[in-house]
């Protein structure tokens, strides 16, 4: 421990024994009359008792409170080291908390991205299929259409044939001529 000077009330007292007031205490203020045998006594017994208590606490009480406060900081700064080291590791942890969560959306991005790819493929081997049945019926339609058509086309002379021999007969009441009535379906290019 450093050696002190005295300050305050030792320094005060030391200086009021050294420079006695004897004309200004005398008029104004008994308590500082130092012809008074008792007041000198009484600055000498305060002396003694302000350096005892001076020495006291700068020997055993002050290093004491000092020691404390040592112990304090260091506790401080330790608890503060601590502290910074708990800091670290939770945003160690939270770092990898994000990059764990960013893997799990990248994850889940890709699973649902497959998942729509395979629907869509999925969809469009559906549509493809549905669009093969449904070209297999148009052309079985249209075939059956044409069939019918050619049908329908060959049969036309004889029908327009019987319409014509039907209308001649109902119209003069005698039977059309065939031979008249073939050649005159031939002009008419059916």
């Amino acid at each position: 421990m450093k050696a002190r000077f005295l300050t305050g009330p030792t320094a005060l007292g030391l200086l009021l024994l050294a420079f006695p007031m004897r004309g200004y205490a005398a008029n104004k203020m008994p308590q500082l009359d130092f012809a008074n045998p008792l007041t000198v006594s009484q600055v000498v017994w305060m002396a003694v008792i302000m350096i005892i208590l001076y020495l006291a606490l700068s020997r055993w009480a002050l290093p004491r409170v000092g020691q404390v406060l040592e112990d304090r900081a260091k506790r401080i700064e330790a608890d503060l080291v601590a502290a910074k080291q708990a800091r670290d590791a939770a945003e160690q942890a939270v770092e990898a908390l994000n990059r764990a969560i960013k893997a799990a959306r990248d994850a889940s991005q890709a699973t649902i991205a497959e998942a729509i790819a395979k629907a869509k493929a999925d969809a469009r081997a559906h549509a493809d299929a549905q669009n093969a049945r449904l070209m297999a019926q148009i052309a079985q339609s249209e075939a059956a259409i044409e069939q019918s058509r050619a049908t329908a086309m060959a049969s036309l002379p004889t029908i327009a044939a019987d319409v014509a021999n039907a209308l001649v007969q109902r119209l003069t009441g005698a039977p059309a001529d065939q031979a008249l009535l073939g050649r005159a379906l031939a002009q008419a290019q059916i």
